[in-house]
């Protein structure tokens, strides 16, 4: 029976999750993607406030239809490469998952990535709410975040590394390349 090697790649917002899990398809055979954001799991209703400390607030997140397309591929492809923001932290994916890797981006390129990602066709006002939310509310959140996820993380990357880098990084270290 075929038993997935799941790795899910974790960091704060822009940190480059989504890119490098793309990459390592490439260079990995057989795999399956599945990504947090296609989700919008922390805008449904049951998701904690924003404001709640991540170590309160992981496992309150539902992720059961992220679970539900998980489940349909597990064990049916040899890799499952999962963009999660939350590592080894929620409870429900945990048991799965074979290896996390964190991406330590510095929180001044995601900002200035999420700007160009999610603020191109914004006006100059909502930039400057952001950057004021940011600064205010938000970056002490993500610092929170980027040192509780990353805690117990299996590989931690320099996320300003170029994307070869990195996925050689992760290739080399876990010897993926060579489990199938």
């Amino acid at each position: 029976m075929l038993k997935s090697y799941v790795i899910v790649i974790s960091g704060v917002t822009a940190s480059g999750k989504t890119t490098l899990i793309q990459e390592l398809s490439h260079k990995l055979p057989d795999c399956s993607l599945i990504s947090f954001d296609d989700y919008s799991i922390d805008a449904l209703p049951s998701a904690p406030p924003i404001d709640t400390p991540i170590q309160e607030a992981v496992n309150q997140y539902d992720i059961s239809m992220l679970m539900d397309d998980f489940l349909k591929v597990y064990n049916k492809h040899h890799f499952i490469l999962v963009d999660f923001p939350f590592g080894y932290k929620h409870d429900t994916l945990k048991p799965y998952i074979d290896k996390v890797i964190y991406i330590k981006t510095p929180l001044d390129v995601c900002f200035a990535r999420q700007i160009l990602r999610d603020y191109t066709n914004k006006d100059g006002e909502q930039i400057r709410d952001w950057a004021k939310t940011y600064l205010n509310f938000a970056r002490p959140i993500f610092v929170n975040h980027d040192k509780y996820i990353s805690s117990d993380a299996d590989l931690v990357i320099d996320g300003l590394l170029p994307l070869d880098k990195k996925a050689g990084l992760i290739l080399n270290e876990f010897k993926l390349d060579n489990l199938f």
